[in-house]
């Protein structure tokens, strides 16, 4: 599965990958002097794959741009390349690899994806100069077919969600980790990251959860306290296309409030049959529990196992905009006439990384900034 990421900021900055470090090919005697960090950044790395679109590839030693004495290489095979004006464009579809180097140092190796069809287009901002966002938040249940308490978990679930006071300001999804034979299971340890080791566990903003599935009326009062922990400090836009297997994700977040902000995307499917094990109690868990819906099938946040806040958008001056683009490859068995996309933004808080606020986007379809 390739996903690609990309942040481009309207504060003009640009996606980056960085390291320290000698170069795999050493040239000792080279008189370019000696750099503590060498990056490669690109103007993108998604784009289509007709001769015409481009990436623009820059070179930074210890900050400063440099272009005498780099050298390129291509990532698949290690051989070195000429890019004239370290432009790329290609007419293949596909996942292309580059470094540089630089004395005896070098870049960490830069992914861009050619996709063979239209890149989707952010809708229009209704409200320009409007930061006055509506506010969700993001829902995460912790479940699993082998997991017999958790119909009863469904069960109070459905019924809060039903409510649409809570329904209007929720976006569900359902990480099934509880056992590696559900049809459904999700094998990013999305559990580690939010701690959660009891079945059934519900997270609210990956920062409150809740593990009473008797009890309704707690699981609201943890809702109201999410969505009030916080206003909403940025609103989001997102666009997707898919074809061919490949799902692209344009986003941008725009801020109410000045601060460093992370995206992120989670691909959800609805409709996956797994027979649910359910320890019944008598006359209550009597519903159908075995097709399941917004079903994480990848979550694009991964900072690392115990992380999955998003990707830096670094700090947005409140009025202005980050975007951010996705590349996510299907698997065989995931069916696109069922997915669909949350796009999430998290802040920092007193405990780390909340999430802000989040949106639900359909298949190559969008969604624009929505305001109160």
């Amino acid at each position: 599965m390739n996903n690609i990421r990309t942040v481009i900021l309207f504060a003009a900055m640009s996606a980056s990958l960085w390291s320290c470090g000698t170069g795999i090919v050493r040239h000792d005697d080279d008189p370019t002097p000696s750099v503590e960090k060498l990056e490669i950044r690109a103007s993108t790395t998604v784009i289509e794959a007709d001769g015409t679109d481009a990436v623009q590839l820059e070179v930074l030693a210890d900050g400063v741009p440099v272009t005498e004495g780099v050298r390129l290489y291509d990532g698949a095979t290690n051989l070195a390349i000429e890019l004239p004006s370290m432009t790329f464009t290609t007419t293949e579809p596909g996942t292309y690899y580059f470094w540089a180097a630089y004395g005896t140092a070098h870049t960490e190796q830069l992914k861009v994806t050619a996709v063979g069809f239209d890149l989707p287009s952010l809708p229009e901002d209704p409200e320009p100069d409007n930061t006055s966002f509506v506010r969700r938040v993001l829902l995460t249940q912790f479940t699993g077919t082998g997991c017999g308490f958790c119909p009863g978990m469904i069960e109070i679930l459905r019924s809060v969600l039903a409510d649409e006071d809570y329904a209007s300001r929720v976006v569900h999804t359902a990480a099934h980790t509880y056992n590696n034979t559900d049809p459904a299971y999700l094998s990013q340890p999305l559990n580690q990251a939010m701690g959660v080791s009891d079945y059934p566990t519900v997270v609210a903003d990956m920062a409150y959860s809740y593990r009473n599935y008797l009890d309704e009326g707690g699981l609201r009062d943890m809702l109201d306290q999410a969505y009030d922990a916080s206003a909403a400090n940025a609103g989001i836009s997102a666009a997707t296309a898919f074809a061919d297997g490949q799902l692209v994700v344009m986003a941008s977040v725009k801020a109410a409030v000045t601060a460093e902000y992370c995206i992120g995307a989670w691909l959800l499917e609805d409709g996956i049959y797994g027979k649910q094990t359910n320890y019944n109690r008598p006359g209550t868990w009597t519903g159908d529990y075995d097709t399941h819906d917004n079903c994480i099938r990848y979550a694009d946040s991964r900072v690392s196992n115990v992380d999955y806040c998003g990707f830096s958008l670094g700090t947005v001056e409140a009025g202005r905009s980050a975007e951010y683009v996705f590349t996510i490859g299907f698997e065989d068995d995931w069916i696109p006439d069922n997915c669909h996309v949350a796009v999430f933004v998290t802040e920092r808080r007193d405990r780390g990384w909340a999430v802000n606020n989040v949106v639900d986007v359909p298949l190559n379809g969008s969604a624009a900034f929505e305001y109160e």
